[in-house]
């Protein structure tokens, strides 16, 4: 067989004339690379216009002296890699997007080339690159705005379908560090009745750690305030107590911040809680871009929490007497069935007083029923104030009460405490300017030795109550006779 030598394959760059001045004006960048047999790469042909659209030396690249992807993202490398063999081994078209790195920055490109099998085993591809870096960072855009709008929308889902609590907070930090561009962390703190805030939920750092920190709601206003803002509010410099200080340079990785983004979440024109990312990487973390985001999702928060406050209203108004703030008879009863069945576990005691306002009726007909009404409210707060917090006193009528006392518990303890209230009750009342005295009838029953059942319960507390008026009547009308 004879051997036929190839004459030198004749490219552009050989060409001063119209066909090398047509390809330098093409857009993008034409080449042809090699793909030896052994996997080794090199460009013999690159189109001149490479090196002023990327800073690449056409002359070392094509004589392999710079290497074939060394500008190549090494977190787009692998892929393009994978590309090239997928094509090798099917010789189907390669349509693949990757980032160029270049002393300049970086660009998006896209390639696009046909492989040719070579006699030797090697493969060519002829193709063509174009810089796509607009078209993928507005397509990066519209990814992250549709991903945006879907976490808010799935947010907006979550108040509206589910049973809201605290882990609504925890949902929607973990999707803020998500979304907003920069934050590595971050975490929500709320505003209490004791004017402190408290953490409520965090990502990123020590959420049981931090809890034990209650920051002044004054301190908060100093460091974060009413607008959004970047702060380092969580420095010692900036809490002033020393305790909260010590809390958050062990479970905030204070010395980690490089910078956080405080956002406001406003109820009724007032802070009611904080949404804060932390970057640990850049001073500079946020941009408009994050603020934006943070903003909207500090929205969601405070709707959430009024929807919270509004739900709390709710049940505080369906199991609370409206007229003394006490426990209303819907609550009495599910405290009492919760505590039998405590009792019951435990093997202990509880006891049930029934409590009746003997006088009460006249004070209504005489005074009015807005006099009546104030004196309820003292009886109320006497009653509050001679029972221990853990015991339960509620309104379930009109001048009746009922007092719940759970562990420890024995019959005498419970008379020495129907006496107690007695003795409280005893002391004048103002009735809107008329004085007025009052005694209570108390009956007395005990969980498991009168009654094992709440019904049971209650129905020999108030015949133990009747049978207290009934021996004060009866009294009344001796002493009347004598």
């Amino acid at each position: 067989m004879t051997s036929v030598e190839r004459p030198p394959r004749r490219t552009p760059h050989d060409d001063e004339g119209p066909e090398r001045r047509l390809l330098e004006r093409v857009p993008g960048v034409l080449f042809q690379l090699d793909v030896e047999p052994d996997g080794t790469m090199r460009f013999p042909y690159v189109t001149a216009n490479a090196a002023a659209n990327y800073g690449i030396d056409t002359g070392a690249l094509a004589s392999g002296e710079h290497g074939a992807l060394t500008n190549v993202h090494p977190d787009d490398r692998a892929a393009l890699l994978g590309a090239i063999k997928a094509a090798i081994d099917t010789l189907e078209n390669v349509d693949h997007t990757f980032r160029l790195s270049y002393d300049r920055g970086e660009r998006w490109l896209r390639v696009v080339a046909r492989p040719e099998a070579r006699d030797d085993g090697g493969v060519a591809f002829y193709g063509v690159t174009t810089d796509v870096t607009a078209a993928t960072e507005r397509q990066g855009e519209l990814e992250r705005e549709i991903t945006l709008r879907s976490a808010l929308v799935a947010l907006t889902n979550d108040l509206l379908k589910r049973d809201l609590d605290e882990r609504f907070y925890q949902h929607v930090i973990e999707r803020a560090v998500e979304l907003v561009p920069g934050a590595d962390a971050g975490s929500i703190v709320v505003h209490e009745p004791d004017d402190h805030f408290r953490f409520t939920a965090a990502i990123g750092f020590d959420l049981a750690g931090l809890q034990g920190a209650r920051i002044p709601a004054r301190q908060m206003t100093i460091g974060a305030g009413e607008r959004p803002r970047i702060v380092d509010y969580t420095g010692a410099h900036a809490i002033g107590d020393h305790q909260v200080s010590e809390i958050l340079a062990t479970y905030g990785r204070l010395d980690e911040i490089r910078s956080t983004l405080a956002v406001p979440v406003v109820v009724a024109g007032v802070p009611a809680a904080y949404l804060n990312l932390d970057s640990f990487r850049a001073r500079d973390a946020f941009g408009d871009r994050a603020l934006g985001i943070a903003e909207a999702l500090a929205v969601q928060v405070a709707v959430a929490m009024q929807r919270l406050e509004l739900e709390r209203r709710l049940v505080h108004v369906a199991t609370h007497d409206e007229l003394t703030g006490l426990p209303n008879r819907l609550l009495y009863q599910q405290r009492l069935e919760q505590a039998i069945a405590g009792a019951r576990r435990h093997a202990r005691r509880l006891a049930l007083l029934m409590l009746d306002l003997d006088g009460f009726k006249p004070v209504n007909d005489r005074f009015g029923h807005a006099a009546g009404d104030a004196v309820l409210r003292q009886v109320a707060q006497r009653l509050r104030a001679a029972l221990r917090a853990e015991d339960t006193v509620a309104r379930i009528g009109g001048d009746e009460f009922v007092v719940l006392i759970e562990h420890p518990v024995t019959r005498a303890h419970a008379l020495r405490v129907a006496d107690k209230l007695d003795r409280s009750l005893r002391a004048p009342y103002d009735a809107l300017g008329s004085e007025v005295e009052l005694r209570a009838s108390i009956g007395v029953a005990l969980f498991p030795d009168d009654a094992d059942a709440p019904d049971r319960l209650l129905k020999v507390a108030d015949d133990a109550m009747f049978a207290v008026k009934d021996g004060r009547a009866a009294q009344a009308r001796q002493a009347g006779r004598a």
